[in-house]
């Protein structure tokens, strides 16, 4: 963590870092774009030659929509069980003290029967 750098009341910096500046963020998605048109032309240049799927995978462009479709399976399927997996809001809460009555103190302090 940089020291010199302005920071606000809560310990966070009080400008955004470079993964956060919005023209940053544009050209990483460009470059993220660029590069994955370059892999899928890049495939008119390649020839898998150990296949697993067989046939299919000589079609063009086959390991970006087998990605993507991939990718969007295991989106929809995230959401699908959710209801299965999922824990109340209040599951990593504390349990409150006073709901019931502790065991190993007693109820009532010598003070208390004044």
């Amino acid at each position: 963590m940089n020291h010199d750098s302005p920071s606000t009341a809560d310990g966070s910096p009080s400008y955004p870092s470079w993964f956060e500046r919005p023209e940053n963020i544009q050209r990483i998605i460009t470059a993220l774009v660029v590069a994955c048109v370059l892999l899928v032309v890049a495939d008119l240049f390649y020839e898998n030659p150990h296949p697993h799927f067989g046939k299919v995978e000589t079609f063009f462009g086959f390991q970006a929509w087998f990605g993507f479709i991939a990718f969007v399976v295991v989106v929809f399927s995230g959401t699908s069980i959710r209801p299965l997996i999922k824990k109340p809001e209040t599951y990593y809460d504390p349990e409150p003290e006073n709901d019931s009555p502790r065991l190993d103190r007693p109820d009532e302090t010598p003070g208390d029967k004044a």
